[in-house]
């Protein structure tokens, strides 16, 4: 018997290894494109990098899964812990070491160094951050909620709620400038009253903003703030029973502290679905913004396969020609249309947190 299990056991291993061996063997077939994608994988903003890395993988393992692709797809994943002399570091190894074909950049810090280094050496570069600043060539691309697209959410929302009057809470950093500003005058179109309340990076007493807002006539509170701020702010605004509407502009779903958020809304960017969450490894986690990844990484992989070429791999000229012939796409959670800098568009979302899980907010 043990004779038998031994070689039964020597069967499925070297089966096991041939049917590896033969998956190597297709992948070696084909022509490579490299993609290179660097995330902040430690540090504050570590959870919002793991789920940008896993929704990539998860897009790009799909597309190495298919039989039928011309290509097959090897990506190469850096922590640039959102550090502007790591991110250059990186995007350079990509560029004259590993020789990628495609860099994706996270976040505005990353897409200022990386947009003029794609557009210079003529690469794809998918960025996911605000602001149209970055799109200097047919190179670049943006696949992130736009500004006007957020704004346009926290209108809706707040007319949803009949609100008249809100407290702007906006946390003293440049990306808040840029919702800030174009947020007013869409304020005073709808007749909606507003005080803009402003704090620094690493303040952490909040008791004299909150008196001034729980003595306030609005009905509404709307916060752009980031952790660890965030999360102080909202745990003094539950200490000090706050009874009023309080809604987030991103923040939200940056923090690993669920709990604390209880009832509280997330207004802007769609929230990965739970099967997906579940499919990416990413259940229980923050899975913030990973949607735009896994969209980002399918729109990619179709270009590829499909941009006319008498090349051996598409050149970055034939991808970004084809991509922006195509203009509208469809992801996961809804459609996304391209304009011609190169920017996708699509619809906010709000959010609310119930038993401690971020589930969209049904009126």
């Amino acid at each position: 018997m043990k004779k038998l299990l031994l070689s039964l056991c020597m069967i499925l291993a070297l089966t096991a290894c041939k049917d590896e061996n033969q998956q190597t063997a297709q992948a070696t077939t084909k022509s490579v494109v490299k993609i290179g994608a660097s995330f902040p994988l430690t540090g504050n903003m570590a959870s919002i990098g793991n789920a940008a890395h896993k929704a990539l993988t998860a897009a790009i393992n799909d597309a190495n899964s298919n039989p039928d692709n011309k290509y097959h797809y090897e990506l190469t994943i850096e922590n640039d812990q959102m550090d502007p002399k790591a991110i250059n570091n990186i995007a350079n190894k990509f560029l004259f070491s590993d020789k990628v074909n495609v860099i994706v950049s996270y976040f505005s810090v990353a897409n200022r160094i990386v947009a003029p280094l794609a557009a210079k050496h003529k690469i794809i570069n998918f960025m996911f951050g605000f602001g149209d600043d970055s799109l200097l060539s047919i190179y670049n691309f943006q696949n992130f909620l736009t500004v006007e697209a957020e704004n346009a959410a926290v209108i809706d929302f707040l007319k949803s709620k009949n609100v008249s009057n809100v407290d702007l809470i906006y946390q003293n950093i440049g990306a808040a400038d840029e919702f800030l500003k174009p947020l007013l005058p869409l304020l005073d179109a709808e007749n909606i009253a507003y005080t803009i309340h402003r704090f620094n990076k690493e303040e952490r007493d909040f008791s004299t903003l909150i008196f001034k807002i729980k003595n306030s006539p609005s009905q509404a509170v709307f916060i752009y703030a980031f952790e660890p701020e965030a999360d102080i702010l909202t745990k003094e605004l539950k200490q000090q029973k706050v009874d009023k509407i309080v809604a987030y502009n991103d923040g939200l779903p940056m923090t690993t502290n669920y709990a604390l958020y209880e009832g509280y809304y997330n207004v802007g960017s769609i929230l990965t679905p739970a099967i997906y969450q579940k499919a990416w490894g990413l259940e229980g986690q923050n899975a913030a913004y990973a949607t735009y990844l896994y969209d980002s990484g399918k729109i990619i992989v179709d270009a590829f396969e499909n941009a006319p070429t008498a090349n051996k791999i598409p050149t970055s000229d034939e991808v970004a020609e084809y991509l922006l012939s195509r203009t509208k796409y469809q992801g996961i959670t809804g459609k996304y249309t391209l304009d011609s800098k190169g920017q996708f568009h699509s619809k906010g979302q709000t959010s609310i947190v119930k038993n401690e899980q971020m589930v969209v907010y049904e009126e």
